[in-house]
Parts: structure tokens; C-alpha cells; sequence
């Protein structure tokens, strides 16, 4: 009976592979599957602590997703308010070589700016003439204006785009009394002002 068993020990012995022992590890409890054996609250038995290797360890947490980087938000170009004013002279609505350059210049911000989305533009003339008259006139003002920009920038405008006629006069103009001299003095009131809307 001895020889037996010693005989059956040894065979089953023999029958293990070399595979069998790389595939388990003496540190842990394995089963008849080769499976870690738990104990009742679900830890796997040990038979002693080991390093990153330990087959009892937990399943390593997923690395967190790296945040995505936004694209930055485009920013509308900051323009003096005199570059954004073009002048006309007395009584008159037609664009000067002076205020086509200064579109120009303002078109191509347009053009460069994805910040700008329309613009607004009001006309003003000085306080000679009645307010009817200064109104039409502030209108031709605003609409030679619109055209050019229409003509050279990638934007039409479609915003607050009107004539307000005799507002906002220059101080000090009307106590001149000589017309000549008061016309020169109210120069800056025959104007058209621009101004950018922009994305948020």
C-alpha cells in the first residue's frame, strides 16, 4: 500500500510541467483551477506581501484622461475711436481720399478679425441747416459709408446703421457768429463714427 502511494505521489508529480509552476506563484493560494483562492470578505489569501507582480494586487485604476486644451478665444482689435471717425466736409456726403484710406484700413482689420461679427455706424452733421435737412444728409452720410465697406470688407453691415443729424455739437461753436468761422469750427461734427461688434 505504501509503495502504492509514494508511486502515485511521484506520478503526479511527473505529470505537473514546468509550465504549470511559472504559471502560479508560491507568494499566493491558488485552487485546483489555478485561480487566486479568497477568504470570506473577498481578499485574496497571501502567503506573503509582494510588489507590483503580487497576483492578489488589485487591477491597476485607468490613467485619467488628460483634460482637452481649448482653443483660445478670438479677440476683437481695439481701434482708437479717431481711427474708427471718418470726416466730411460742409454740406456734403461724399466719401474725401483721406476717409477712403482710413476704410481701407479699417476693412482690412475686418478682414483679419474672426472676433468681428458687424459693425455700427452713425452719421452726425454740424447745427447749420435745419434738423430735417441735417437728418436726410447724416443718412447720405452713413449709407457712402456702409457702401464702401460693403465694397471691401467681408462683412456687410447690418447692424445700427442710421443718421442721428445734429447731436452731440462741439462746445464753444455756437457763441461764433461769423459763418465762415463756425463752419470750420464744427468740422468735427460733420462725421461718421464706427464701431465693432464682436463674439463674447
Amino acid at each position: 500500500m505504501r509503495t502504492t502511494l509514494l508511486a502515485t505521489v511521484s506520478l503526479l508529480a511527473l505529470a505537473i510541467t514546468p509550465a504549470a509552476f511559472a504559471a502560479t506563484s508560491k507568494d499566493a493560494a491558488y485552487d485546483k483551477n489555478s485561480s487566486p483562492v479568497s477568504d470570506s470578505r473577498g481578499n485574496c489569501v497571501r502567503t506573503k506581501w509582494k510588489d507590483a507582480t503580487d497576483p492578489c494586487a488589485p487591477p491597476a485604476k485607468p490613467a485619467a484622461p488628460r483634460p482637452v486644451a481649448q482653443a483660445p478665444k478670438p479677440v476683437a482689435p481695439v481701434i482708437s475711436r479717431e481711427n474708427r471717425t471718418i470726416y466730411f466736409d460742409f454740406n456734403k456726403a461724399e466719401l474725401t481720399s483721406t476717409a477712403t484710406t482710413k476704410l481701407d484700413t479699417l476693412a482690412a482689420v475686418i478682414n483679419d478679425s474672426s472676433a468681428i461679427t458687424d459693425v455700427t455706424i452713425h452719421g452726425f452733421t454740424d447745427q447749420i441747416g435745419t434738423a430735417a435737412y441735417n437728418d436726410a444728409l447724416a443718412n447720405k452720410r452713413v449709407e457712402a459709408v456702409k457702401t464702401y465697406l460693403d465694397s471691401k470688407s467681408r462683412i456687410k453691415p447690418e447692424g445700427d446703421i442710421k443718421g442721428i443729424g445734429k447731436a452731440n455739437p462741439t462746445e464753444g461753436c455756437a457763441a461764433i457768429k461769423k459763418r465762415t468761422a463756425r463752419i470750420s469750427c464744427m468740422s468735427n461734427e460733420r462725421r461718421v463714427e464706427i464701431e465693432f461688434n464682436a463674439t463674447k
